[in-house]
């Protein structure tokens, strides 16, 4: 039995070993506040960041709260193989490109109530996201206010 138990959680940490990789990181923080501020309109606190390696790359994210119902959640996806980011992919919803955009940039749209404004693209080997809650997903005109705003704010990668 002991036997067992062992190799399962022998097992276990061979099929999960990106689990054990989470850890706290101002890394992904890659924005300040008064540069949020200055783009999309609204304060924010201080980024809190996160880092989780995965088998060919890593992903770092910051949060960035407010006191308001605004909040902005940057995410930067960087893979060791260049060329990993094709296009759109692992995503719910449907890709709206950018015009004419030289990182590919698109926008997620069509997550029903889960949806919020969403501006992804490409820079080599990195995917980055900028996402912000709290707008009125059903009023067209908040929606192409604050996508205008998104595209103000300096890319990154």
């Amino acid at each position: 039995m002991k036997a067992r138990i062992l190799l399962a959680c022998i097992m276990t940490g061979a099929v999960f070993p990106a689990a054990a990789q989470f850890k706290e990181s101002k890394e992904g923080c890659l924005y300040t506040p008064a540069a949020i501020e200055a783009a999309l309109g609204f304060k924010v606190n201080e980024g809190k960041g996160t880092e989780v390696g995965f088998p060919g790359g890593r992903s770092l994210s910051c949060t960035y709260g407010s006191s308001g119902r605004n909040a902005v959640m940057l995410k930067v996806e960087r893979m060791d193989k260049p060329g990993a980011f094709d296009g759109p992919s692992g995503m719910a919803g449907k890709a709206e490109p950018v015009a004419g955009d030289p990182d590919r940039a698109y926008w997620q749209a069509g997550q029903g109530d889960l949806t919020d404004v969403a501006l992804t693209y490409v820079r080599g080997n990195n995917r980055t996201q900028v996402r912000v809650t709290g707008v009125n997903m059903k009023d067209k005109d908040a929606v192409d206010a604050m996508r205008a705003r998104v595209l103000k704010l300096p890319r990154v990668s």
